[in-house]
């Protein structure tokens, strides 16, 4: 195994220590659990010369709701989200994404904003976020900003954040009771495994027509999409399983996927239409439940 090249380690206690941190060091990246960032240190493929450990900054790790949105602190764990009564009962898609992803060890460690800020095209939150419309809190020294989360990715591997940036929270709007949301995720394994594809619905029915509908897909792109003309085929109309089918069906004419060693893109665009169907109908059924 390769080396770890050398580096500093700095543990402040404050958020506002952190970014005083990030702006004044060269070459500095923030940490919380490392499960993508020591990785990609170890085959050199991000050059650090600082990290900033914000395990020790409480005001970042917190699910609360409060004022009509759900919040979610970026240094939040995935087992914090696994383990939250609020986000399985509010927030299903985001709980079953959660759950999803790697082993117990990975999910004790990797966070929220890591996971996001990886900017990984298959980063199973992507998905669940979009569909929940969720917006990302981004602070620097100087000023804060909130941003839609698919902002958040730039491309393949790299987000939006300057290099003096965090990404502090993200959030949403408490869904209203009889919304429905689910996370489909197919992978060359059954668990601890990289999505090959994921999908995630939020469907709100009203007098039994659609009046909300949001379809977001992973690893089909060069970042997590939302799939908006799907969703306007849905929007108005008396759901059912035939109209699903339709727009499943949809889904794969629409998403721009690669080949690469995981999977080609003829399989992704099968799968697009098979995840996208299963999501949508469990989103329906927690609708009607």
């Amino acid at each position: 195994m390769r080396p770890l090249p050398r580096f500093r380690v700095h543990r402040p206690e404050s958020l506002e220590e952190a970014l005083k941190l990030l702006a004044t060091l060269e070459k500095a990246k923030p940490i919380a659990g490392g499960t993508d960032l020591i990785p990609l240190m170890r085959e050199v493929e991000v050059d650090v010369k600082h990290l900033i450990d914000l395990s020790r900054i409480g005001e970042l790790n917190f699910i609360r709701e409060e004022g009509g949105y759900i919040r979610i602190g970026a240094a939040t764990t995935l087992s914090d989200l696994v383990e939250s009564e609020l986000i399985a009962s509010k927030a299903p898609a985001l709980w079953e994404a959660a759950a999803s992803m790697g082993s117990p060890q990975i999910r004790n460690r990797g966070t929220i904003g890591g996971n996001l800020c990886n900017a990984s095209p298959a980063a199973d939150l992507g998905p669940p976020l979009l569909a929940l419309e969720a917006e990302a809190e981004i602070r620097s020294i100087d000023e804060s900003r909130c941003i839609p989360i698919g902002e958040v990715f730039a491309g393949p591997k790299v987000n939006s954040l300057a290099e003096d940036e965090l990404l502090t929270e993200v959030r949403f709007k408490t869904p209203p009771q009889g919304a429905g949301s689910a996370f489909e995720k197919i992978g060359r394994r059954k668990a601890v495994t990289l999505a090959l594809v994921n999908a995630a619905a939020y469907i709100e029915v009203e007098d039994k027509t659609c009046r909300v509908a949001r379809l977001a897909l992973g690893a089909v792109a060069d970042r997590p999409i939302r799939i908006g003309e799907a969703e306007e085929r849905l929007r108005g109309k008396e759901l059912s399983e035939e109209l699903i089918e339709e727009v499943s069906a949809l889904c794969s004419k629409l998403v721009r996927p690669i080949d690469d060693v995981r999977a080609s893109a003829w399989y992704r665009r099968e799968m697009s239409r098979v995840l996208s169907r299963r999501a949508l109908l469990r989103a329906w059924r927690r609708c009607k439940a």
